[in-house]
């Protein structure tokens, strides 16, 4: 009899700590469309996580890619539990890393490169963003919260001062990036719109669609594309999916890099743009452009957001927000 008791005791011990130690079976993304987002349509297409995975011993993942238009979805789905990962600009980022607490409390894994994106305007009255009036409309993901929009904001900072960082609200319109070029290019109210690669090139065809500013003449300096964030309890939790996830992340930005034509032969499949594979594989070897997993532009994008009243916390250091994974990298 006491020995029974002590089989059972044992095994109710036993029983929880395996299923503690169990990792997810599926993996949640959150992502958006554009060339931005390159490396996660190489993912996608090569089975990157479910590869690595397997090779660290793990049942691969059924690996979901939800498609969003901005960043404040995505952390809606990250504090409902519907998303396990993002992967959106920093400002959207930052905004739930500074007020995350407990199991909402978010941090950051990689960031997956930068590419220059640009205002454009159709309107042949706006030369500088100190030509728009009332009359325009300016498409970006995300009202106040996308990457643009505080572009938009840091740039009215600059050019106006402190008290007038929303100038631009009132004639910003939130729209994805497929949707904003429709518009633009459909001659509708719509007449600007701060874009991204292959868009803004697509646009830029347009003889009388021309490039008001760019975000590194906004910012100073280069700017990652966005950052992939996840909950701290979701990395304690899956550590070995995590980090199949960061490996995948870095094998993808090395196909990128090692073989363009490959890597924009897979962002048309899993996209379903008919850009033609020569025009994408040129827009990803741009000038400038560069595809790696190092976080740039966190700080300069953090003190101006805390600047403006926007996140209440302030990061001392950039590896501060990410997880000791990709501290070994070049970070800002």
């Amino acid at each position: 009899m006491i020995l029974r008791c002590l089989l059972l005791l044992s095994l109710s011990i036993l029983v929880p700590c395996r299923f503690a130690l169990a990792e997810t079976a599926e993996l949640r993304l959150g992502v958006q469309r554009g060339l931005t987002y390159l490396p996660w349509a190489v993912i996608e297409h090569e089975r990157l996580v479910e590869t690595v995975a397997a090779e660290k011993g793990l049942p691969p993942p059924k690996v979901t890619y939800a498609i969003h238009s901005g960043g404040a979805a995505m952390n809606d789905g990250l504090l409902s539990n519907s998303l396990d990962v993002a992967a959106t600009g920093i400002p959207s980022f930052l905004a739930l890393w500074a007020k995350g607490k407990g199991r909402f409390a978010v941090r950051g894994l990689a960031s997956y490169g930068t590419i220059r994106i640009a205002l454009v305007s159709r309107n042949p009255n706006v030369k500088t963003l100190a030509d728009f009036t009332d009359k325009d409309r300016i498409a970006t993901p995300g009202v106040k919260t996308s990457v643009q929009a505080i572009f938009l904001a840091m740039a009215a900072e600059k050019l106006f001062g402190p008290e007038q960082r929303d100038r631009f609200d009132a004639i910003t319109v939130t729209r994805g990036h497929p949707d904003a070029m429709a518009a633009l290019m459909g001659n509708t109210e719509i007449n600007a719109h701060f874009s991204v690669p292959p868009y803004l090139q697509l646009e830029l065809k347009r003889p009388d669609i021309h490039i008001v500013t760019t975000s590194e003449e906004i910012a100073g300096g280069a700017v990652s594309n966005g950052t992939v964030y996840l909950t701290t309890r979701f990395a304690e939790e899956n550590p070995k999916t995590v980090a199949a996830l960061y490996e995948a992340l870095r094998r993808s930005v090395a196909l990128i890099n090692a073989d363009p034509r490959r890597a924009a032969q897979a962002y048309l499949q899993i996209s379903g743009e008919r850009t033609a594979v020569e025009d994408i594989e040129a827009m990803i070897k741009l000038p400038g452009t560069t595809w790696d997993v190092a976080p740039h532009g966190t700080l300069v994008m953090a003190r101006f957001l805390k600047r403006a009243g926007m996140i209440a916390a302030e990061p001392a250091d950039w590896k501060e927000l990410y997880l000791p994974l990709v501290h070994g990298e070049p970070g800002d």
